[in-house]
């Protein structure tokens, strides 16, 4: 059979089971009336076009020239691995194209395989290995696609321009690489494929997975261990770095995935403490994911919270309160002994935890001497007791008589439904960033949930006017007036305001932290000074601890650092107790270089002159002796070799002495004027006091520089 004959009975099989390749067209580069038109076939668009430019070639080859040419084209095509094709025009193996039935098979099933079939893991290495792919097949899949679905669909198009019995051999490779649920939509055997609302589920609650799952907390390797998901896809998940992307992949690979796959993943989520995630897909259990209120307050506090724990005494804790796993441990110690690095860890692994897990987070803070990090993260509550006086006259001793449990429950109802009665203390209160957060009975106790210090300031000033007694009579007194209530108090202990600690200050935090370079050989760690200072048991034997002297102060200043704000001044104040005024004096300055400090401190001393000279009536006495003083100041800084300031300040102060003392007037002072004299002496000589105390400071800084 001649080479045109044979094309045009076959075409359009050859059309269809051809593969246009590389190798195949630079064969027939070495084939006569081919090798010119080669060009203009790799420009086609797609396969079927390169493959109908040249079928059309070899249709117009002169007939003297069909064998010849026809043998060529058969042994490139062998060559190019397309048996198959080759003995359509000379039968030499059992090798077919691929069959009808399992063309239009793959074709059907073509989009259910495209959201299920991984090609990446093992099986197109399999297909290469087992001689169904070529190495270019391999390549054009692999590389030459960005998406997975993308590499399943050309995985599939390769496939139907196989030999048929290429088919059993991609279901084998299926099998063997543990998609069996891939090989069950082509064969009706084997493992179902997710459902369609398991998948629908995993999709629509995507974005809540990621922020919740923790794929790292033992997930992957019960999944594993399951064999959900394979060693590869393990791999691969790990391989991404932040929570949020592994839980995303981890999402995608059981999209991927059979049906058991989905059970498997719920008992994963429950077996690792995740019980949360569960509820998220399944509204089961009583395990909630943390609240959007509480998750948003995290992030916002995120940057104090992380400055103010101090992580090794909270992890071991939070191990026992089921909050963390060793899992979390692990990472948290991972984080190269950095406190910032660890404690940022933590904050994130919180914030993909359960409402429970932060509720015993903050009673880990509360436990643990982090107080003050609590209250910046759920606000400072405040605990009263509210007292009804009720009316003593014999017609109220009756049985409709007001009582204390009615009364609270009263109060209950009308907080929680924001009724219309408790509307002017609910505003009242708003407008000073406080909130009632709960209503309990026995007494009525009342708790009040403050924003920060200054609303904590705000309800103690309601409370210490008697304005808060007089906004809960007016709610609920017209209700309970005919049954003998004559007016509310509200008592707040004295302790409830103090115990609320404001956090160490952005100021004295850098204070700290810039010593700790330049005061080691000036600050001693002893039992003296450890005794004077509000520390735990575990943070005292951290800076115990500390291998080298250097390490012992960095310790002790950061471990300060991350306490409430009076901890700085109770360090001052132990520093100088034990004789340490050099560092004390260093930390309450913050350390700059010598001449800095000194260039700033004597800027301030000639703005603080400046201002007393311009406040001197023109009459005073003392004008002289200001400028005196003035020339005196500035002849100690020039000794010290202090930079001068950066304006004149010595000429202007003289220019504006001398021109007062022109226009001074030759009759005495008026009365009003001595009285001005006197305002002048007093902060002149507040005045000098601070410039003596300031020199002595910058001395000693220079002498330490």
């Amino acid at each position: 059979m001649t080479l045109k004959v044979t094309i045009k009975g076959n075409f359009s099989i050859i059309l269809r089971c051809l593969e246009p390749s590389n190798e195949l067209l630079g064969r027939l580069r070495l084939v006569p009336f081919v090798e010119d038109r080669i060009p203009s076939i790799k420009q086609q668009v797609t396969i079927d076009d390169k493959n109908d430019a040249l079928l059309t070639v070899l249709l117009d080859i002169p007939d003297d020239r069909q064998e010849s040419v026809m043998n060529n084209f058969i042994a490139a095509l062998r060559s190019s691995g397309q048996d198959h094709v080759a003995n359509i025009f000379h039968q030499e193996s059992d090798k077919v194209p691929m069959s009808d039935q399992h063309y239009q098979l793959l074709n059907n099933k073509m989009q259910g395989i495209c959201e299920f079939l991984e090609p990446r893991d093992g099986l197109i290495n399999w297909l290469l290995s087992s001689g169904v792919f070529t190495s270019s097949n391999s390549t054009s899949v692999l590389y030459g696609k960005q998406h997975v679905s993308d590499m399943a669909r050309r995985t599939i198009e390769i496939l139907q321009r196989k030999s048929d019995d290429s088919f059993e051999q991609f279901i084998s490779a299926l099998h063997k690489t543990e998609q069996d649920h891939v090989a069950y939509m082509l064969t009706g055997i084997g493992k179902l494929p997710m459902s369609e609302e398991h998948r629908k589920l995993l999709q629509s609650k995507k974005e809540e997975l990621e922020m919740f799952c923790d794929p790292e907390n033992g997930v992957v390797s019960a999944l594993t261990s399951a064999r959900a998901i394979t060693a590869l896809e393990e791999a691969r998940i790990r391989s991404i770095t932040n929570l949020n992307g592994m839980a995303r992949e981890l999402v995608e690979t059981l999209l991927k995935k059979s049906d058991n796959a989905f059970d498997a993943f719920i008992k994963a989520m429950n077996k690792t403490g995740q019980g949360h995630v569960t509820y998220i897909l399944t509204g089961e259990g009583s395990s909630q994911p943390l609240s959007k209120k509480c998750r948003a307050k995290l992030m916002q506090k995120r940057s104090a919270v992380v400055k103010s724990i101090y992580p090794d005494c909270i992890v071991t804790t939070l191990i026992s309160k089921g909050v963390f796993s060793s899992y979390d441990q692990q990472r948290v110690k991972n984080q190269e002994m950095n406190e910032n690095k660890m404690n940022e860890m933590i904050v994130d692994l919180i914030a993909r935890k359960s409402q429970s897990d932060f509720n015993g987070f903050i009673a880990t803070l509360k436990e643990c001497h982090h107080e003050h990090v609590a209250d910046e993260l759920m606000g400072l509550e405040v605990v009263g007791e509210i007292q009804a006086q009720v009316g003593t006259r014999e017609e109220m001793a009756r049985a409709d008589r007001v009582d204390v449990d009615e009364l609270c429950v009263n109060m209950q109802r009308a907080f929680n439904s924001d009724d219309t009665e408790v509307k002017t203390i609910s505003e009242v209160l708003s407008s000073n960033g406080i909130s009632v957060t709960d209503i309990e009975h026995g007494s009525i106790t009342v708790k009040f949930r403050c924003r920060d210090h200054v609303a904590l300031a705000s309800l103690e000033k309601l409370h210490t006017s008697k304005r808060l007694d007089q906004l809960f009579t007016e709610a609920f007194y017209p209700r309970f007036a005919e049954r003998g209530l004559e007016a509310l108090s509200l008592k707040i202990a004295r302790t409830e305001f103090e115990r609320h600690k404001e956090p160490m200050t952005d100021e004295h935090r850098e204070k700290l932290l810039s010593s700790a370079e330049h005061i080691v050989e000036k600050l001693t760690v002893n039992d003296a000074l450890l005794d004077k200072l509000s520390l735990c048991s575990r943070r005292r034997q951290t800076i115990e601890r500390a291998a080298a002297r250097q390490q012992q102060v960095k310790t002790l200043l950061d471990i300060v650092s991350r306490q409430p704000d009076f901890a700085f001044t109770q360090l001052l104040n132990a520093l100088d107790a034990t004789e340490q005024q050099d560092a004390a004096s260093i930390i309450s300055s913050g350390y700059k270089p010598a001449s800095i400090h000194a260039e700033y401190g004597w800027k301030e001393i000639d703005e603080l002159l400046l201002r007393i000279i311009m406040l001197s009536d023109p009459g005073s006495n003392h004008l002289d002796t200001l400028h005196e003083l003035v020339k005196a100041l500035h002849g100690i800084r020039r000794q010290q070799l202090v930079p001068t300031a950066t304006s004149p300040f010595a000429e202007n102060v003289k220019s504006v002495l001398l021109n007062m003392l022109d226009n001074m007037a030759t009759e005495y002072v008026t009365e009003p004027g001595n009285f001005l004299i006197f305002k002048c002496l007093a902060v002149f000589y507040f005045t000098i006091f601070t410039a003596t105390a300031s020199l002595r400071l910058y001395a000693a800084e220079n002498r330490q520089s």
